[in-house]
Formats: C-alpha cells, structure tokens, sequence
C-alpha cells in the first residue's frame, strides 16, 4: 500500500458484524447466570410465582448498576455497591453451576421439583456461605529455600493481589496485621494491591506500619486505572516502586522490579534493556507468571509472580490453568525458582471457593544453612 493511500476504513455493517457475536454471548452468558437461574430456582420452589416488574429489573440492572454508578461518580459508597454487585455475580454464577445439571438430569428423569429446588437452594447457600468466609480468612504459607549467594539469613514476606478497590482499606490493615508478628526483613508486592480509581490515600496508609523495606511493582489493575497516581501515593507511605529499574539496598540482594504486560516476551525484553545484572541474589518481581525461562537465562534467582488467584473459584482454576500452566505454588528452572501467589486478596466478587488468600513466607538460607528446597 502506497504511504499516500489512506488506510481503507471498514464499513459500519462490518464493524457491527464483527461485534455481533461477542456481543451475543455475552447477552446470553448474562442474562443466563444473572436472570434465568434465580428465576428457575424460585419457579422450582414456589410453581406459582411471578416475579413483578421491579425483580425483574433488579436482576437486570442491578448486578451492573453498582460498577457504572462507581464509574459515573466515585465514592466511597458506590465501591461498596459495585462490591456488592460483583459479589451477587459470584454467589449467581454458583447457583447456575447447580441449575445447568438440575435440567441435564430433568431431561432423562422426572425429579419432583419442589423437591429439586429444595436441595439446590441449600447446596447453593452452604457453597456461598464457605465462599464468602474463605474469602475473609488470611493463610500465612512459609517455604525455606537456599539462596548461596546472600551474606547472611533473609526473611521475605509476598503479598499479591490484594485488590484494594474491590476490598475495602480495612482488609490491608489485616494484611499488614499478619505480616508484621513473621518480622520479615524486607516485603514484595507483586502487583494488583488497587483495583480501582481514585483510592484514597488513606485507605492505603497503614503500609507505613511496615518499617522494612517494601517492594512494589505493578500488575494489569494498576495499569488499567490511575497508575501514576498509586505508585505516588505508594511512595508517600515510603514503599519503593520498581518500574524497569533495580534495587541494591539490602546487602547482598538485588530487587529487579518489570510492569506488567500481556506480551510473553516482556520479561526477555525487560531484562535486556536493564543490561548486565549485579553480583548478588537476583530476586525479580513481575506480576503474571510468564517468562520464567528468560529469567533463568538472564540469572535470576528468585522470581516472584501472582496475577492467577488460582483460579479464585472453582472451576475457574481449570480454566486459568490452561492460560498459565504454572498456577500456584513453587517452580524451578536450574538455578532459578518461581513462586506463584493465589493472592492475598480477591478480584469481583469477595469469594473464594477451591483456593486461599495467601500471605507467602520466604526464609533465605545462605551456603552451609539447612534448606527445605
């Protein structure tokens, strides 16, 4: 094409085209989840019931009514509502895992079903009540691992995930109420601590209370809201944002800080443009477990990720596996070890159900010290 033709511009039938099926399955994925399984569940239970107008559009509207008020005007009150809203997507996605068999089974079978709703609307409130208070409790997990090149005995805490914005300032004060009795020597954020714009300071001020050296590098989250703006706010309360640069602070250890991208060539070309890393034990903190291959080769020691929630409910843990197949937990490619969070927090709705919210206890040994890995 000549650099004086202008690129030809799709016509409006094919852009609506192409939008038509996304859109489709969203509409049905929504209105299937959101509409159909409640509605059914209260057929199944109470025949004669017709709901109004108003449930009616409740179910409608009301799931994402909260996120576009948020959107429209933030506050404090409208997070909370946008929180609610995302919660009840939880707790309905649940609800039509249990629907979608009910009407497998009732094709074959004549099940009574009054009796049929019975079951699932207990099933359905016992799996949302373990969702809901797995989503609250914080898991502290500790793993010792050889680190030869530092001077002496390191203690590391990892957080990810936390999701501010989603969850309210008071679930960080728990967080940093649990790490500080691990006395750690220094804290790694792996990205996602704030989901949401226009967070207020306040409600991450309690990182202060961290007197050791803390760690930030960004995840997706920060990037798809007021990124600039966190980081500052981070930096207020003395934490030390890494953005394609490196840390030699803490004697013997070198913190190497990449933003997120969605690329799976971000952690090489990351690496490169740094140049030559420094003599020491190499720790990088990158938020989506990709690249660990090109951390090996570049000689990093220890590459620390979060970004997978494992999956946070189940079955989305199979779903996310496929995408990143290394999900949770510790991963090694000679010399170099992964570690993958669950997440400290939760993203949509406060649930877990299948995984944990995990706060992650690194003891580095050096040469001569007994080691668990």
């Amino acid at each position: 094409m000549s650099e004086l033709t202008p690129p030809r511009r799709r016509s409006l039938p094919h852009r609506i085209g192409r939008l038509a099926l996304p859109v489709t399955l969203f509409t049905l994925v929504y209105a299937g989840i959101l509409i159909y399984s409640p509605l059914r569940l209260a057929h199944l239970m109470f025949p004669a019931w017709m709901p109004g107008q108003m449930i009616l559009l409740a179910l409608i509207v009301g799931p994402i009514l909260g996120r576009v008020v948020y959107e429209l005007k933030p506050s404090v009150l409208a997070r909370h509502l946008a929180a609610l809203s995302l919660t009840w997507l939880g707790c309905a996605f649940l609800l039509w895992c249990l629907i979608v068999p009910y009407e497998a089974l009732a094709l074959s079978l004549a099940p009574d079903p009054r009796s049929a709703g019975v079951i699932i609307a207990a099933v359905w409130s016992a799996l949302c009540i373990v969702a809901l208070i797995s989503a609250q409790r914080l898991e502290i997990a500790h793993l010792t691992l050889a680190a030869h090149s530092i001077p002496r005995a390191l203690r590391l805490v990892q957080i990810s995930d936390v999701h501010i914005g989603s969850r309210a300032g008071s679930f960080l004060i728990r967080v940093v109420d649990r790490i500080l009795p691990l006395a750690p020597d220094v804290v790694m954020i792996t990205g996602d601590l704030v989901d949401f714009a226009a967070v207020p300071e306040s409600e991450l001020a309690t990182l202060a209370r961290l007197r050791m050296p803390v760690f930030f590098c960004i995840g997706n989250h920060e990037r798809y809201v007021d990124c600039d703006a966190i980081c500052e706010r981070l930096e207020r309360q003395g934490v030390r944002v890494l953005r394609e640069c490196m840390d030699t602070s803490i004697p013997g250890v070198v913190v190497i800080g990449l933003d997120d991208a969605e690329r799976r060539t971000r952690v090489r070309e990351g690496l490169q443009s740094l140049g030559a890393l420094p003599q020491g034990y190499r720790i990088l903190l990158y938020h989506r477990p990709d690249g660990l291959e090109d951390a090996a080769a570049a000689g990093v020691d220890l590459m620390l990720c979060g970004h997978t929630h494992f999956g946070q409910m189940i079955p989305f843990n199979f779903l996310v596996r496929r995408v990143f197949p290394r999900i949770r937990g510790l991963y090694r490619v000679d010399p170099t070890r992964l570690y993958v969070s669950p997440g400290t927090g939760t993203w949509g709705p406060v649930m877990r159900l299948g995984s944990s919210n995990e706060i992650t206890c690194f003891d580095l040994e050096p040469a001569g010290a007994p080691t668990a890995a």
